[in-house]
């Protein structure tokens, strides 16, 4: 098995490291980019071995010396004007067959990466980031967000919705319920007028809340009669409220709509019972009878 020679080697992070045959030890020698270019394989071998190569006379021919030390066989030194270079002889030296170029040589493992940066970055070098990490690494969908603002605005409408449309349905209702003329707000005064005779049992209010022909088709001429019915009525009942819903002129009348709400105390013959919440709807039509809205009849919706 082909195995790496003792030896200096680059050791991919811009410094030669010494190589013991078997693992990378902690000698470290910078090469001087400024005075010499990069020494080749077989000059970093000749220089372990301790040739130095030499110039002819001529500045042709290189030579070596052989150096006092004792780990360099003397087989290895060559003759002057010997037709082979001075490394030849220094790479057989370390296992490497004469005539194989140097390029040959087996190189030893790479060097471990002790600050975890990329293979072949030089020492104190930090491993690509920063932006370049930023823009390469998968970008995370915001989404999400788009779907939380509209889920938010999709709320807030829902809410201000269910505010909103009942005020606005009882803002419309309150308009088209209030009068809009004098002669609609005094229509809406004798209706008024007409309940405060009945449950006060007051013949003079119900005489001026409606017309003659009005107190003759119901029975009501009589003020005694009138007194006795209204305080039957008042015993039955508790609570009642008269509503104002809708007013409306049409030629010389106007119309007044109600929805009526009442505690009923008694059933339909006259007898006690549980209290019930009732509501009545009726329409009263007035007639303007001397200066003022009387009302002329009243009909159940």
């Amino acid at each position: 098995m082909t195995t790496t020679p003792p030896g200096w080697y680059d050791d991919g992070h811009g410094a030669l490291r010494w190589w013991d045959g078997t693992q990378w030890t902690e000698h470290v020698a910078q090469p001087d980019a400024e005075s010499s270019p990069a020494p080749t394989e077989a000059e970093i071998v000749a220089a372990q071995l301790g040739f130095e190569p030499q110039e002819t006379a001529a500045g042709v021919q290189p030579e070596a010396s052989v150096q006092s030390d004792a780990s360099a066989p003397s087989a290895y030194a060559t003759q002057p004007g010997a037709a082979q270079p001075a490394y030849a002889g220094a790479a057989s030296a370390v296992g490497v067959q004469p005539g194989v170029p140097s390029s040959e040589v087996p190189a030893p493992p790479a060097y471990p990466n002790p600050q975890g940066a990329y293979p072949g970055t030089p020492a104190g070098s930090t491993p690509a980031g920063g932006a370049f990490a930023a823009a390469t690494e998968p970008r995370k969908s915001k989404l999400w967000i788009v779907w939380v603002v509209l889920g938010v605005v999709l709320l807030g409408i829902v809410i201000a919705a269910a505010v909103l449309i009942p005020l606005l349905i009882l803002s419309a209702s309150a308009a088209n319920s209030s009068a809009q003329s004098d002669d609609e707000r005094a229509a809406v005064a004798a209706v008024g007028l007409y309940d405060e005779a009945w449950q006060e049992g007051d013949c003079d209010k119900l005489a001026a809340a409606t017309t003659e022909d009005f107190r003759a088709t119901v029975g009501l001429n009589d003020c005694v009669a009138f007194q006795d019915q209204a305080a039957t009525f008042t015993a039955g009942i508790e609570d009642y409220t008269v509503n104002v819903t809708d007013v409306e002129t049409l030629g010389d009348e106007i119309t007044v709509a109600t929805n009526e709400t009442y505690t009923a105390l008694v059933d339909e013959n006259g007898d006690p019972t549980e209290p019930t919440d009732s509501a009545l709807a009726y329409q009263y039509t007035l007639v303007q009878s001397g200066g003022d809205w009387l009302i002329e009849y009243i009909e159940p919706e």
